[in-house]
This record gives C-alpha cells, structure tokens and sequence, in this order.
C-alpha cells in the first residue's frame, strides 16, 4: 500500500473524528478518498492535512464535527447491533425507534447551535424536545430506570466525541466551555425525563 495512503481509522485518529462520521464525508463527496481493490476506503495524507487546516478555525466548524462524530456513533452502536441486547431496545416498537432516532437528530442539531451560541433559548428549545422524547418512550411502557439508560446512548455518545476531540488537539478553543456546555445541555435533558416520569 502507498505510505501516502491511510486506512479509515487512520483518517479518523487524524482528523480526530469517529470513523463512521469519516466514513459519511467521504459519501457525501466532502472527503476525497480512494477504494482498494477490495472495496476499503484509503486517504491521502496531503488530503486529510489539507481539510484539517481548511476545517481548524472557527467554533462552528468545531460544533458541526463534534456533533456530527457523536451521531455516527451513536449510530455505530445501532447498526453493530450493540443495542439488540438491551432490553429497554427490544422493548420499544419500529416507530418508537424511528421517533427516538428523530428526537435524536433534532437535539443534535439544537446542541450544535448551542455548543456556537451558548443561548439560553436553545435549552428551552431541548427540555421541550426531551419532554417529547419522554413522552413518547413512556408510552411504549419504559420503566424511568430504562428510560433513563437510552437517554445515555446519547449522552454518552457526545461526551466520546468531545473526549476524542480533546484527546487530538483537535480545535481552537477552550474544552472547558465546550464541556460546561454538554452538561448544561445534558441536565436539562435529563431533569425533563425524570420529571415527566413523577407522579
């Protein structure tokens, strides 16, 4: 193989992202990259160090691959099936999962804006989507203590993505206010859940 060339997992440590977020930039075109003949995905180096220089600055950028990386793995821990054995997973319908997967979506998004813009109205923005998410996952019959641990597959997969950003050097800014931010943001979620489950 060409020295030039790295595998995606190396693409990932480099750009310091989860390798399925690596993995949906080079679909969607973002990413140049080549194929084995095997069907692997392989980066070119000077490719990988000329977006990460282009993609360094700025708190936006910064927001839009921590959020994106923690989706993809979130993602990872559906399709490799990691999920299948929880049983608060087992429990919930193919339009509960699709719901979840929704509400998912719409909270990543509201993060981003968040992680930008630190406004106050995007956590008001959050508890009303965490009080859907809880309506709905209480409606498929979740005890709170469920309820609760799906709530973390989404903490959890945020909080690695910052993590794994750190870790890289990956960003301008100060980390701590990044991760000031995802607790705010986090709490509010979860205080919403667990109110919506008194009686």
């Amino acid at each position: 193989m060409d020295e030039n060339l790295v595998s995606l997992a190396e693409a990932a440590k480099i750009l310091g992202v989860h390798p399925a977020t690596v993995r949906n930039w080079a679909d969607r075109g973002h990413l140049p990259f080549q194929r084995t003949p095997g069907g692997h995905r392989r980066f070119r180096l000077s490719d990988l160090e000329q977006w990460r220089s282009q993609h360094q600055a700025g708190g936006e950028v910064e927001a839009q691959i921590l959020v994106q990386s923690a989706m993809g793995r979130a993602r990872m821990e559906i399709g490799e099936g990691q999920l299948a054995h929880a049983v608060w997973y087992q429990h919930l319908t193919p339009q509960a999962r699709d719901l979840m997967s929704r509400y998912g979506r719409q909270l990543m998004e509201l993060l981003r804006n968040y992680l930008t813009t630190g406004s106050d109205q995007l956590l008001q923005a959050a508890q009303e989507v965490g009080a859907k998410y809880a309506q709905a996952i209480c409606a498929e019959g979740l005890k709170l203590s469920q309820a609760v641990e799906a709530f973390f597959v989404f903490h959890d997969s945020i909080l690695d993505a910052v993590i794994q950003m750190m870790e890289t050097g990956r960003g301008s800014h100060e980390w701590g206010d990044s991760v000031r931010h995802v607790h705010a943001f986090t709490h509010v979620i979860i205080m919403t859940l667990v109110k919506y489950y008194e009686p």
